[in-house]
């Protein structure tokens, strides 16, 4: 009997091996082609020099790095391979910079497996397409207005308090583990109030704990 021609040929990028495992076996028993893995950015873009493919599966949680790094320099390769964000994280403000940066398709990692075999599917067919909870968080976004991110309006020392604010400590706290005044903490949380567009000190403390629970997961 004549082996099946494959649907695509894929490489998966997931700083977790069990998962890649996992991926690759359901890919393969859907016909399509694993034909590299990788878990940084770095092993991405070295993988996908020497490596042709069709479709790049990646998670935006990796070892050193993140998955828009690997989007970005997809970007820039020829030919480009249309690329699936495959991730834990759920909140429309990530979706939408994954579409922004040049995925063509968004899947969330609670969906039932089937939903990324049919998302690549239709990305290898030249269509673009969201997982029910990535299209949910992205409706959502859009509803509420979409929020500024603060990894792209914060400077460094500013998202560096907003981080130790998420990690629960006061100003006194962050002053102490900064080395720096009190002053200068209470001015730079004024800064992020404004960037953020977040209307008191509660919310600010609020907003930077959901995204330091966010930004932990992998």
């Amino acid at each position: 009997m004549k082996p099946k021609r494959p649907i695509a040929k894929v490489i998966l990028v997931d700083d977790h091996p069990v998962v890649r495992k996992g991926i690759a076996g359901l890919l393969e028993d859907e016909s399509f082609e694993v034909v590299g893995m990788a878990g940084n950015v770095t092993d991405a873009m070295e993988l996908l020099a020497r490596t042709p493919t069709d479709l790049v599966v990646v998670d935006l949680t990796l070892e050193q790095g993140s998955g828009l790094d690997v989007l970005n320099g997809i970007r820039r390769t020829v030919p480009t391979p249309a690329v699936v964000v495959y991730s834990v994280h759920e909140d429309g403000e990530r979706v939408r910079r994954a579409i922004e940066n040049g995925a063509k398709g968004y899947v969330t990692k609670r969906e039932d497996p089937a939903v990324l075999v049919e998302c690549l599917r239709h990305v290898h067919a030249g269509e673009r397409f969201l997982s029910p909870r990535a299209a949910r968080a992205m409706a959502d976004t859009v509803a509420q207005g979409i929020a500024p991110v603060p990894e792209e309006v914060l400077s460094p020392q500013e998202l560096q308090v907003y981080a130790l604010a998420g990690r629960g400590l006061s100003a006194h706290e962050t002053a102490n583990q900064m080395e720096l005044s009190v002053r200068t903490i209470e001015t730079y949380y004024g800064r992020i109030l404004f960037k953020l567009k977040l209307t008191g000190r509660r919310e600010m403390h609020q907003h930077a704990i959901e995204w330091a629970r966010r930004n932990d997961g992998a």
